[in-house]
């Protein structure tokens, strides 16, 4: 049997935690080990009626409340109803361990605690003189007696910096499960990394997983993409100030919106699927045109012009009408017959300077119509295809400064099919992005300007298709 571990995201990997079992969670100074034990014992009593205690020998009493009412656990009310009990087992420490292991004992006892958690328990056990003590202790006192009073415990291990191994190496091997929390550097950002290498009685296929301390301790399990049907249209977001909205309220506020007068990079790993990075285009494209603007583009390698209508459609409710009057879908004149829709155009990109001029005619064209500039979105790997690395550099160069003249909107997607090509346009933009995965977890940040990484997630619970990050800190 399993008890519901409370922490959000960790149920959709695994049932929860052995019930009235012995969970060691365990990782460096700083890895979150108080928070997702805080969060187990919180989530136990508010949502499922389980009493808890929280053994300390790390703080006291002011110290916990103060720190975990920030995350919104308000552990004082609870333990005014009789909920919660903390004790301060740091004035303990000079008596020896049967004084704690006695104090922890009652405590549970005279609450019917359901939850406990002891942190950290490497403070116990350097109190014994013979590690095999420690060892006795965890079978008879852990394994036997918090089973009896059917209390799901966790015990907190600290890892010193340097060292991999937990305690005296031998505390997993008693443990029903094993959880060890770890900081690490990705692409230059702190990742946080929750590893699950033991959980008794269930499969676990996800071991690996990325998490963030934001609210409190959330998993973030593998990106799932549903398919959604739109009930609702798309709802724009306000423009920021001298700047036009991203489409997506978070990375509005992250970055400020994409510049006027910008060129947009959005640099693409190879981990990342076509469905999921059109959650950040095709929410600027939807903003776009939803405001009356115009659109062009240049797919990218492997997205047919069919793909953009569709996915405005499915996920936005952006129909056939508004697509005619404001997008314009350059493709392979090859690839266009008499049943094909007349905002698909086809052209011959073969001559770099004529293929520009007809783009631009066509880019005049609907800015004076709707006396409103446009989004170019354009794939960096059909235009080198087309025109070789030194045309889609002189394109690059000349669509830059264009921006700056027009006070329009360019987004270059930036796939690793050429590197090198990359590499050199990457300078030219104002704002760069890169949307990478770690662990099956979408991840988005800012190389200019500057920012954390974001979780990536699809939230459709407004009737539409949206972006919503989560910072992972």
């Amino acid at each position: 049997m399993f008890a519901p571990s409370g922490i959000r995201g960790l149920e959709e990997v695994v049932s929860g935690l052995p019930k009235n079992g012995l969970i060691l969670v365990a990782g460096n100074p700083g890895t979150g080990k108080t928070i997702f034990s805080a969060g187990f014992i919180y989530s136990g009593i508010t949502k499922y009626g389980e009493k808890g205690v929280y053994a300390s020998i790390a703080e006291d009493r002011e110290t916990f409340y103060q720190e975990m009412s920030e995350l919104g656990y308000d552990f004082e009310s609870l333990e005014k109803k009789g909920m919660f009990r903390f004790l301060n087992l740091i004035t303990l420490l000079e008596e020896g361990t049967s004084t704690i292991i006695g104090e922890i004992l009652n405590a549970v006892e005279s609450l019917e605690a359901k939850r406990l958690v002891i942190d950290p328990f490497s403070a116990i056990s350097q109190a014994f003189k013979d590690p095999r003590e420690v060892r006795v202790f965890l079978h008879t006192f852990l394994s036997k007696v918090v089973k009896r009073l059917g209390c799901t415990t966790i015990l907190i291990g600290e890892i010193p910096f340097g060292k991999e191994t937990i305690g005296y190496g031998f505390e997993e091997f008693v443990a029903d499960a094993v959880i060890i929390l770890k900081n690490l550097r990705f692409e230059d950002k702190l990742i946080r990394e929750i590893r699950i290498l033991k959980m008794r009685g269930a499969e676990v296929r996800n071991p690996d997983l990325c998490f963030t301390l934001h609210g409190g301790f959330r998993v973030m399990p593998p990106f799932r993409y549903s398919a959604f049907k739109a009930v609702k249209k798309f709802k724009p977001s306000p423009d920021p100030p001298n700047a036009y909205s991203t489409g997506i309220p978070d990375l509005d506020e992250a970055i400020g919106g994409y510049p006027k007068g910008s060129t947009v990079m959005l640099e693409v790993d190879s981990k990342v699927q076509r469905q999921e990075y059109r959650l950040i285009v095709g929410s600027v494209i939807a903003d776009f045109v939803l405001k009356g603007r115009p659109c062009l583009c240049i797919p990218s390698a492997g997205t047919t012009w069919k793909e953009i209508p569709e996915n405005l459609k499915n996920w936005h409710k952006i129909g056939e009408e508004e697509s005619s009057q404001l997008i314009r879908i350059f493709t392979l004149k090859e690839r266009v017959d008499k049943n094909t829709p007349s905002y698909v155009i086809p052209w011959s990109p073969r001559d770099l300077e004529k293929s520009y001029e007809f783009f631009l005619r066509i880019e005049e064209e609907l800015v004076k119509k709707y006396d409103k500039q446009a989004l170019k979105m354009i794939g960096i790997d059909s235009i080198i295809h087309y025109f070789g690395e030194d045309g889609a550099m002189s394109l690059a160069n000349l669509e830059a400064a264009r921006q700056k003249y027009t006070g329009g909107l360019a987004l270059w997607l930036a796939k690793p099919i050429y590197p090198e090509v990359v590499s050199k346009v990457k300078p030219l933009s104002d704002v760069h992005l890169k949307f990478t995965r770690k662990h099956g977890c979408l991840l988005l940040y800012g190389v200019k300007p500057r920012t954390p990484l974001y979780a990536v997630e699809m939230d459709t619970s407004k009737g539409y298709v949206l972006p919503k990050l989560t910072p992972m800190v």
